[in-house]
């Protein structure tokens, strides 16, 4: 697993870019757990396959963007796999498109369908780049060059970064800080980030929570830590957003194959500027 961080113009927007190579197939995966940042995904060999909530397995797209999501992701990798991945704030990816963020939650939509302007052409140079190193540098200068047309969201989105960096600031505060009404900005919020504002933080302390279980922190700890009421609130939380009690989760923690997944690839809250 690798992580490289995008030119700094772009870090109010993308948190960074990631890589992922599995040699070997490995068949089903523990959960990709809920998470509230979208990520566009590009597989780079044979595409693994997904379990749709209808019960069917179906492989998924080469390239596309996975939204911020309430439910978990299972995935079963049948081939050796790579993935160049482009880790979006959780309100990064509205600067690009007029799409509604709402619109695009638990949902993996084709790259020109979302960023229309570049989106099929962006996924057709990095999957023909050399190497990361290249991949990146086209992100960089592809998403930079969008940024070039100014925006009414550009002063929003940097204020919003601010405020909400960490997840724990209360969204009537947050409107204060932006000079809008509480109501104005649910539905701007709505808009940009997609995801309930109320679940936004919560899977933010979830990930926050999670990292502290990884290691080894007690657990009564991690929910004086990260703003539960107590350990009971913190068991009730990981095991509805995880589907495993807190115990259970840490062991998985110990696994290879979850450790890249979690452990080692970014996760919410982001590590803030």
């Amino acid at each position: 697993m690798e992580t490289i961080s995008p030119h700094a113009t772009l870090s109010s927007f993308v948190e960074c870019y990631w890589s992922w190579e599995v040699t070997t197939a490995s068949g089903e995966l523990d959960p990709i757990l809920p998470d509230a940042a979208p990520e566009l995904i590009f597989h780079l060999r044979t595409p693994p396959s997904v379990l749709r909530p209808t019960g069917r397995w179906e492989q998924q797209q080469r390239a596309f963007l996975l939204g911020a999501s309430q439910r978990a992701v299972r995935l079963s990798i049948q081939a050796p796999m790579a993935v160049f991945a482009i880790r979006f704030r959780p309100w990064g990816v509205s600067r690009f498109t007029d799409r509604s963020m709402a619109d695009l939650i638990d949902r993996e939509i084709a790259p020109g369908q979302v960023f229309s302007s570049f989106g099929a052409k962006l996924a057709d140079r990095i999957r023909s780049a050399r190497d990361n190193a290249e991949r990146v540098s086209i992100s960089d200068s592809t998403l930079q060059n969008a940024l070039a047309d100014q925006s009414e969201k550009d002063e929003l989105i940097r204020r919003l970064h601010s405020v909400a960096a960490g997840g724990y600031v209360r969204g009537r505060d947050i409107a204060a800080s932006l000079g809008t009404s509480e109501r104005s900005f649910r539905r701007l919020w709505h808009d940009m980030v997609g995801i309930e504002q109320r679940k936004f933080v919560s899977l933010m302390r979830f990930h926050r929570a999670l990292a502290m279980i990884d290691a080894g922190t007690e657990l009564s700890m991690v929910a004086a830590e990260c703003g539960y009421a107590d350990q009971p609130h913190l068991a009730r939380d990981v095991k509805s957003i995880s589907g495993l009690p807190a115990l259970s989760l840490r062991k998985r923690l110990g696994a290879d194959v979850y450790q890249d997944l979690y452990t080692n690839r970014p996760s919410a809250p982001w590590t803030g500027d």
